[in-house]
């Protein structure tokens, strides 16, 4: 009778290793990718914003930077728009 029970647990582990598991969609991984490099860049919009307000640089340089931030900021929020997705993680 013991070996039963032993068989009935290594039937069910081999069964629970070996059934296949659900990927993560490829929509969620991108999604995941671009609130990622999102919140990357918008950490670089505050970093400008320190260095001006520690007066490591000029306004000018400020707005240079942020300039050249904004556009692919913009291409990241509207891609996650595009997906429907939530603009931060667990929303």
């Amino acid at each position: 009778m013991e070996w039963a029970v032993l068989v009935l647990i290594a039937a069910a582990a081999a069964a629970y290793v070996g059934w296949p598991r659900a990927e993560a969609e490829p929509a969620t991984i991108e999604a995941d990718d671009l609130r990622a490099r999102r919140a990357q860049l918008l950490g670089e919009l505050d970093e400008i914003d320190a260095d001006l307000a520690m007066e490591r640089i000029s306004e000018d340089d400020r707005r240079a930077g942020r300039r050249a931030i904004a556009p692919e900021l913009r291409e990241v929020t509207e891609r996650l728009r595009a997906l429907g997705e939530p603009l931060e993680p667990g929303l």
